[in-house]
């Protein structure tokens, strides 16, 4: 087996960057019948981009495959991500058409019912981690921090084509707090965007500071009486709350995904993914990502 490292990609949020990053402009790709691929493109783009950028030895993409009320954090509570908008018509197919590409290129895509993509990220990392590989993983969501470890390291993708590269030593310098932590701070503050409600009154810089003074939440509720009384009466009346939204913001590194390592070795045919790039009308820029510059 090839021991380099494993890029690991989330799948939902490059894609719905990647559209975004586009439709502002309100010219938004498509081929000559008419299917929209913006969004197919700009997720293309960002894969060979981070491929280059840590010449892996293995790629995969993780996705979301559930939809909201499947999800088994949706039946802890009903209220979890209740709050989503659909996705724009124009989205949609290319949800499909995006695993046609990757899988062009040799890439398994991979999720799991039940689960959201994050907890295939985590599992998978995990995995090659006791391999012996080391992991780099590419979202643009601030909950794979927890993931971060020796052997794992998160980017997040920023606007522009920039990203932040999180180590242990990158979340202390930048957070000030472990990854153990980072679920704790959540579970105080809450996530507006995905209804996890932490505890009313409480924001993120309440939450860093007493996740950075106590080390965890049960450490904090172990020692309520040092704190200041109103404080103290937030802390305990909503007690069972926040500890369900630690619940729904840890990432499961367990999850029942299959994968035979060999087919996420990252080596792809050249001609196949020309071939696709044809049929998507993707011109003679895209070629060039794959060396055939002078194609077309």
């Amino acid at each position: 087996m090839n021991h380099g490292t494993a890029l690991l990609l989330d799948g939902m949020s490059l894609l719905f960057r990647a559209f975004y990053a586009s439709a502002w402009t309100g010219s938004l790709r498509r081929t000559s019948n008419g299917i929209y691929t913006n969004a197919v493109y700009g997720f293309t783009r960002m894969m060979l981009q981070y491929a280059e950028m840590v010449q892996p030895s293995h790629l995969l993409v993780a996705w979301d495959v559930a939809s909201r009320e499947t999800l088994l954090r949706s039946q802890w509570y009903p209220d979890y991500k209740s709050n989503r908008m659909d996705p724009p018509q124009e989205l949609v197919p290319q949800f499909s058409l995006v695993q046609e590409v990757t899988a062009a290129f040799g890439v398994p895509n991979l999720g799991v019912p039940g689960y959201e993509g994050d907890d295939v990220l985590g599992t998978l990392a995990e995995r090659f981690v006791q391999a012996g590989q080391p992991v780099v993983i590419v979202s643009g969501d601030y909950d794979t921090l927890q993931l971060v470890s020796g052997q794992i390291s998160v980017k997040i993708v920023k606007n522009g084509g920039k990203h932040e590269h999180y180590t242990p030593l990158r979340l202390r310098e930048t957070r000030g707090i472990t990854p153990d932590q980072v679920v704790d701070v959540k579970a105080l503050q809450g996530d507006p965007s995905d209804c996890i409600p932490g505890c009313p009154g409480i924001g993120a810089k309440t939450a860093h500071k007493l996740i950075q003074e106590y080390g965890n939440l049960d450490q904090l509720f172990a020692r309520l009486d040092t704190l200041p009384p109103r404080l103290r009466n937030k802390l305990t009346e909503h007690r069972e709350q926040i500890y369900t939204s630690r619940r729904l913001a840890t990432i499961f590194r367990d999850v029942p995904v299959e994968l035979d390592m060999a087919q996420a070795v990252w080596a792809y045919e050249r001609e196949r993914v020309v071939a696709k790039f044809a049929e998507l009308e993707f011109g003679k820029t895209a070629l060039s990502w794959v060396g055939y510059a002078s194609v077309g």
